[in-house]
């Protein structure tokens, strides 16, 4: 019976041993690299939200329970929370493997070396020796009361923040971003031998791209990105002076465009011949076609010079309808409410991006507003200084703009985001070669994920179109087309 009892207490200090070498083990790996081990945190489905704030509580648990361990009258209760604290990091594995396609592991050391798989059964191992050595010393009514307690609360504990976790980062994000595996798959890429190109549109298979350098030539791609043809466009009125011709494409239809005129040229592209439509004194400075007959722009309102939306309609005669209440004014109301348009022809929604700002704003195609949603980003307020020259009228920053959002596109109910802003727990190494791009639910206005485009050489992302094809991306002189996991189809 002593010699049981010796041997039993052998085996019981062992065990003691091998997790305060554990929790040691991994505590001083974490804590070595620490900044990696909150960025893995972050990309955690469970954690995201709460990555900082869990980073050290992990650390401050690994250590006390090792030193609640080495401390022989402390013995059982060390025993009984290492228990809890691997049943928690199994529950943890366990809703990964069912609940994530890909989240790095944040044990650190050898540790973080192993498989999901292989993981779960060293903590199911260690899950089991705790409690065989927790039970070992005494074994009652109360004992196991305070197990299944204990096991309950601690498998209801991971349940709650990952409920929690995932409302916090899709609808009040703290600048946590997720980086899904599988959002996105790059099908091709395509050498464009030409700098300054932009997206003039897609459909029926091709992809259109013109260069603001060669205003009047259009590039026209297959859509799996082997086959180019190149268009020249004729206008019938060419004496205008032309200083910042643009061109987008709607099948069966083109459009060539320069608000600094005003004028508007419409044709086919089965001959690529443009006809003038509107001249006028409608000067605007962005331009989104909606369709062949409607198109919303950006402009100055005359008497208050700041940037408001408006619509052409043209049907039978041309109508134009000027909104002056949807931009919101934070400074001058002509730079801090710049930004991107983009239009959904599934939705039928215009949404409006700000460059400066977390906002961005969903109209329906009458611009009327339906909502006004945010960005992940914490920048409510652009955060920009304007100067006026009473002599000449003009405004200028007085200081470069921090650019919250660059680029855009918009598509079946997702808006595509191509961020300015570095996110928490996001490698900079990463962040340096290459660019983010955020996706947005526009239905439910939530955050949905976010995949890298990693630069080409010092080039990043110059443009960004998404279609029913996939998502197509200009980085310097290159093409690139992405397809879009299916469950956002």
């Amino acid at each position: 019976m002593k010699l049981a009892a010796r041997t039993q207490s052998i085996i019981l200090d062992c065990i003691c041993l091998l997790y305060i070498l554990l929790f040691v083990y991994a505590a001083v790996s974490k804590l070595l690299d620490f900044e990696n081990f909150q960025v893995q945190l972050g990309q955690s489905p469970l954690l995201s939200a709460y990555a900082g704030p869990i980073s050290y509580i992990v650390l401050i648990v690994e250590f006390g329970v090792s030193i609640i361990l080495g401390i022989p009258k402390m013995r059982r209760t060390g025993l009984f929370c290492a228990f809890l604290l691997m049943l928690v990091f199994t529950t943890y594995i366990i809703f990964i493997l069912n609940y994530s396609s890909f989240v790095p592991c944040s044990c650190g050391g050898i540790l973080e070396k192993m498989g999901w798989t292989e993981h779960l059964i060293f903590n199911i191992v260690f899950t089991v020796l705790a409690l065989a050595a927790y039970l070992a010393e005494r074994r009652n009514t109360e004992t196991y009361t305070l197990v299944i307690c204990g096991s309950f609360f601690s498998i209801l504990l991971v349940f709650i923040l990952y409920t929690f976790s995932e409302r916090v980062l899709h609808h009040q994000n703290p600048f946590v971003r997720r980086f899904d595996r599988g959002v996105v798959e790059k099908t091709g890429q395509a050498d464009l031998q030409m700098y300054n190109a932009y997206f003039a549109g897609a459909g029926n298979g091709k992809v259109f791209l013109s260069n603001t350098n060669t205003p009047l030539v259009v590039y026209e791609w297959d859509n799996k990105l082997q086959r180019q043809i190149k268009h020249i466009i004729s206008i019938d009125h060419d004496k205008y002076p032309f200083r910042s011709v643009q061109l987008k494409v709607v099948l069966p239809y083109f459009f060539v465009f320069d608000g600094t005129v005003p004028v508007i040229f419409r044709g086919k592209v089965s001959d690529w011949k443009a006809f003038q439509i509107m001249m006028g004194n409608y000067y605007f400075s962005k331009i989104v076609v909606m369709d062949s007959l409607n198109i919303a722009f950006r402009a100055q309102d005359r008497y208050s010079k700041e940037n408001i939306l408006g619509k052409f309609s043209f049907s039978k005669k041309m109508n134009v309808t000027l909104i002056n209440n949807i931009l919101q004014k934070q400074k001058d109301g002509i730079f801090d409410t710049d930004g991107t348009m983009s239009y959904d022809p599934i939705l039928k929604n215009l949404t409006y991006l700000y460059y400066y700002r977390n906002q961005f704003i969903v109209t329906n195609q009458h611009l009327k507003l339906d909502y006004r949603g945010n960005t992940i980003d914490t920048t409510t307020r652009a955060a920009i200084k304007v100067n006026y020259f009473k002599e000449s009228g003009e405004r200028k920053p007085s200081t470069p703009a921090i650019t919250i959002n660059k680029y855009s596109a918009s598509y079946g109910r997702y808006l595509f985001v191509n961020s300015g802003l570095r996110g928490k727990f996001e490698p900079l190494d990463l962040w340096k070669t290459s660019s983010v791009i955020d996706i947005y639910d526009l239905k439910n206005n939530t955050y949905v994920s976010s995949f890298y485009a990693y630069d080409i050489g010092e080039d990043k992302i110059s443009d960004i179109m998404v279609n029913s094809e996939g998502i197509y991306i200009i980085i310097g002189k290159t093409l690139q087309k992405y397809r879009l996991h299916k469950n956002f189809n």
